[in-house]
């Protein structure tokens, strides 16, 4: 009886992980890679979502931090914004201690490379952007938080 209790538990919360995984279908795709010590993470997402792709990284070197954000769209916008919020974690919390905002019109990507000064020594940093994207008075926004880096 013992037995046959755990077998149906085991099924049931199989069934349940299932479900679970397979809910997301390909509505939504995060892809991670590292390039020495920086971690891309980007999120991938159906045909019918006009922010397609938008990946974000943050690396420090020499005292800077070096900032990569891209939206791409498989269509073109009325309006794509970018917004990167550099935040630092102090106490445990993390704080935004930098904003910087892009706007594009008509136009199907945002690519931005930039740096960032100052890095404290020992202190978590990582980036929360908002991409935004208008088509035909419709609002699309998707949130990227990228992984945390310490700065040496």
């Amino acid at each position: 009886m013992r037995k046959i209790k755990l077998l149906l538990l085991t099924v049931l919360l199989t069934s349940v992980l299932s479900v679970g995984v397979n809910a997301q279908g390909d509505r939504m795709i995060v892809e991670e890679s590292r390039i020495g010590n920086t971690l891309l993470r980007a999120t991938l997402d159906s045909v019918d979502d006009p922010l397609s792709y938008c990946t974000d990284s943050v690396s420090e070197t020499d005292g800077y931090l070096t900032i990569l954000s891209s939206t791409f769209s498989n269509q073109t916008c009325d309006k794509l914004k970018l917004e990167i919020n550099v935040q630092e974690k102090v106490n445990g919390y993390w704080s935004t201690i930098h904003t910087l905002t892009y706007t594009e019109n008509n136009t199907d990507c945002i690519d931005k490379l930039t740096n960032y000064s100052p890095a404290n020594s020992g202190s978590k940093y990582r980036l929360k952007t908002y991409h935004y994207a208008t088509v035909d008075s419709e609002n699309f926004v998707k949130v990227n938080i990228s992984p945390e880096i310490t700065a040496k």
